[in-house]
């Protein structure tokens, strides 16, 4: 997004925000606060979350569009605020933006698409590659329905030009939580591929298979392994990702997974139908064939992902060369198989509206005697890729830095917090535990928030990457939720105050770091949060 687009949305979103929140009452600062604690409100909280959780960022995920429109409003509010670019250098001008290499599988839109009678569709599948990722084409075939694929439900042998369909048994996730819609979503692959072995054994050049719920394990296993029309597949340095999960669910060609609207399309061809329990009947003598077509031209090549980086310099000479790292990934999920988007509102639209408003504070209020380094970066839903990538291809050098404050997921009530709560790792309770960790504990208190133990996400997000490396850590999570990685984590359902109260700790443990007299450190494990010298 350019410029004068992402200032006009600014500009927008701002009168929004606070005629939504007119009857809204701030909470109050605490005595001792930095004066930077007033500039980290709600209604821009508000502003921010909603823009980068919006239906028009397509779930920013990683390279696609939507994220790098996140990249570039990140980008513009930190020159706004007079920060200093600290990505890439290009002939001598520094970016805001660090590029960082990845291979990328995509289906090429313009040559690839579906056909179920006078049915088209150039979107609405997902496609799991065959053990060699090829292309297919058939574009005047015959559709041949294999119900649930038992080996009495298919023939003998299936001809070039014929295409199987096989319903998946799904449910929709209302009837389950998020870890069993999951996990039936891992096995539901599993015999898919084992029916597409079978079906390939038997000349199949490409199998298709009907889902009949887009909220099912089916559907929400293809958002991280599949491929979609506008999203591709990307690796890192030889990681797959996500990917790499499904890699035994795999056939010897594609398989390409309909969402509801296609496959109902598709039985319709054939004079099926089926109920919300997959039911089939017919709505006419059902001939068990019909006219299809299955275009497919996917592409491998090299591209790259960005991260934003920006630098607040420090005001003491003996110790601005050392900065403190203040941390939130953009990325998300994308779009679902029926065209639904991951809105990512929670993750990780609150952390990053944080990052911006903790940047905004310690531009307006008091200057740090220590610099600080604000870092957005993506592919953290694929890895932890982009931290990864800065830490090893550090802008400011990793010697130097202090510290990292990492924020991700603060927005709602969930397992491990409620609404005045806030769970944070490494606690007291893990090895790792440090001064970083201990200063947010007493000033927890000071905005009203309680503190959980939340190190079972130890390694689950971009401040591991720091941690690897001996750089003392702390990381603020609410936990998972209902909405956790679903279409439904929107907005609308985040909770403005306690992300105020979250992002406003962030601050102001970060402020107390960059102006201590020295270094933070690791203690080690601690019987309560404020144990270890003395609890200061």
């Amino acid at each position: 997004m350019n410029p004068s687009s992402i200032a006009l949305s600014l500009i927008t979103g701002a009168l929004l925000a606070g005629a939504a929140l007119a009857q809204d009452t701030t909470v109050s600062l605490p005595d001792g606060a930095p004066a930077g604690l007033s500039h980290v409100d709600r209604f821009d909280l508000r502003r921010h979350a909603h823009w980068l959780a919006d239906d028009a960022r397509g779930g920013r995920y990683t390279g696609t569009r939507g994220q790098l429109e996140a990249a570039d409003y990140i980008a513009e509010h930190f020159a706004l605020l007079g920060f200093e670019p600290l990505g890439d250098d290009h002939d001598g001008t520094r970016s805001f933006l660090q590029q960082w290499p990845v291979v990328r599988t995509r289906i090429l839109q313009s040559r690839s698409g579906l056909r179920f009678g006078k049915h088209n569709f150039p979107k609405g599948y997902g496609v799991l590659p065959g053990q060699e990722i090829d292309s297919v084409g058939i574009p005047d075939g015959e559709l041949l329905f294999c119900s649930y694929g038992a080996p009495d439900d298919s023939p003998a042998e299936i001809g070039p030009n014929e295409i199987p369909l096989v319903l998946v048994r799904t449910r929709s996730r209302d009837q389950m939580n998020v870890n069993a819609q999951f996990m039936m979503g891992f096995q539901s692959l599993g015999k898919s591929a084992s029916i597409a072995r079978k079906l390939y054994e038997k000349g199949a050049r490409v199998v298709v298979f009907g889902v009949l719920h887009d909220d099912s394990g089916v559907g929400e296993i293809l958002n991280y392994a599949g491929l979609l029309p506008g999203k591709p597949l990307l690796q890192y340095d030889g990681d797959a990702g996500m990917a790499a999960m499904v890699a035994n669910a795999r056939a010897p060609g594609p398989m390409v997974f309909l969402s509801g609207e296609a496959t109902r399309a598709a039985l319709a061809t054939l004079g099926m139908e089926a109920d919300e329990d997959g039911r089939i009947a017919q709505s006419a003598p059902a001939v068990g064939r019909a006219s299809a077509g299955v275009q497919l031209a996917i592409e491998t090549a090299g591209s790259h992902a960005v991260n934003v980086c920006a630098v607040l310099r420090g005001s003491d000479p003996d110790v601005a060369n050392e900065a403190l790292v203040i941390s939130a990934h953009m990325d998300h999920m994308g779009t679902r198989v029926d065209g639904d988007v991951f809105n990512g509102a929670d993750d990780n639209g609150s952390g990053s509206a944080s990052l911006l408003e903790v940047a905004e504070a310690f531009a307006r209020g008091d200057r740090p005697r220590r610099s600080v380094v604000f870092l957005s970066v993506a592919g953290e839903e694929l890895g932890l890729w982009g931290s990864e990538y800065y830490a090893t291809h550090p802008t400011w050098p990793l010697a130097d830095t202090i510290a990292n404050v990492n924020i991700d997921m603060i927005g709602r009530v969930a397992d491990l917090s409620g609404a005045d709560e806030i769970s944070i790792t490494p606690s007291h309770s893990h090895k790792r535990y440090s001064s970083i960790g201990r200063t947010a504990a007493r000033l927890a208190g000071e905005l009203g928030l309680g503190l959980t133990i939340g190190d079972m996400f130890y390694t689950r997000s971009d401040h591991y990457n720091f941690a690897e490396r001996g750089v003392p850590v702390v990381f603020f999570c609410d936990g998972e939720h209902e909405d956790y990685h679903q279409v439904t984590d929107t907005a609308d359902k985040l909770d403005y105050r306690k992300i105020e109260r979250v992002a406003r700790l962030a601050y102001w443990t970060a402020f107390e770091v960059v102006n201590a007299e020295g270094r933070p450190s690791e203690i080690g494990r601690q019987s309560d949060w404020l144990d270890g010298d003395g609890g200061r």
